[in-house]
């Protein structure tokens, strides 16, 4: 029965990933012409593309949970639907953006300007008008006019998934946008147990059960204490903060899974 639920899982995985795939292929070739013709305002149109996108991403984890690849717990669901957050989060597995992205109407974010050649992932990035990391000061601007129109702007401030077993190292952007922008981060934690679909292995690696998603929120980090030093300085001093915070309560979590 082991090895059947094993094989199951792994079928009921691929079967997932291409689901995901053809459909995020498909969707802005079906939607973009409808909310072209829907609307002449480039802001309504990607206003409604990412709530498409929430829609759709979450279905995918109705999905992906009915069919017996996982499990998942969200706490503190609330303080996501709030406007013009700046959601921060760890990003230990490749379903991370979707988790968050279905859990938010709004939810815009900051992508790797790689995906802009990802022809599965191009069209909704161009559709929804996510932030590319890559745009220098634009970038910031792009961001800070996100926040001010009210969308929840999600950035993973390690810039790619956690390696397993190392400590966090993140880059600097999520904290400049903070203190530029005068926003307290909204924490987000997420730990995934068994370990799967991390930097170090590839979608059909799955573990011998199915794991479990937990996405804890936090309250958010209170910055004003920073806004009185330079901003170079205080960019470096939350980013370190937000290092020391996001390894104690990512190791909190895991203690909290052994005992279970």
């Amino acid at each position: 029965m082991n090895r059947i639920n094993y094989y199951w899982r792994l079928i009921a995985t691929g079967s997932a990933f291409l689901l995901f795939g053809v459909g995020s292929a498909i969707m802005p070739l079906i939607a973009g012409p409808i909310l072209f013709f829907t609307s002449s305002n480039l802001a309504t149109r990607r206003c409604r593309a990412r709530k498409l996108v929430h829609i759709l991403f979450r279905a995918f984890i109705k999905f992906v949970r009915i069919f017996g690849i996982l499990t998942y717990s969200v706490d503190g669901l609330e303080q996501l639907q709030r406007p013009g957050i700046l959601v921060v989060a760890n990003h230990p597995t490749l379903l991370d953006v979707v988790f968050l992205v279905a859990c938010i109407p709004n939810a815009d974010c900051i992508v790797k300007s790689r995906l802009l050649k990802n022809p599965v992932m191009h069209g909704i990035v161009k559709l929804t008008g996510y932030i590319t990391n890559n745009d220098g000061e634009g970038f910031m601007r792009r961001s800070a006019n996100s926040l001010r129109e009210g969308c929840a702007l999600i950035m993973f401030p390690e810039g790619t998934r956690t390696a397993n077993g190392s400590s966090f190292k993140f880059q600097r952007g999520a904290a400049n946008i903070a203190i530029r922008t005068r926003v307290n981060p909204t924490v987000v934690i997420i730990n995934c147990r068994p370990a799967t679909l991390s930097k170090q292995q590839k979608w059909y690696q799955i573990p011998s059960s199915k794991f479990h998603i937990s996405i804890k929120v936090h309250d958010e980090l209170k910055i004003n204490h920073y806004f009185g030093i330079s901003s170079p300085l205080a960019t470096r001093q939350l980013t370190r903060y937000m290092e020391g915070f996001f390894t104690r309560e990512v190791a909190i979590n895991e203690q909290r899974y052994a005992r279970t």
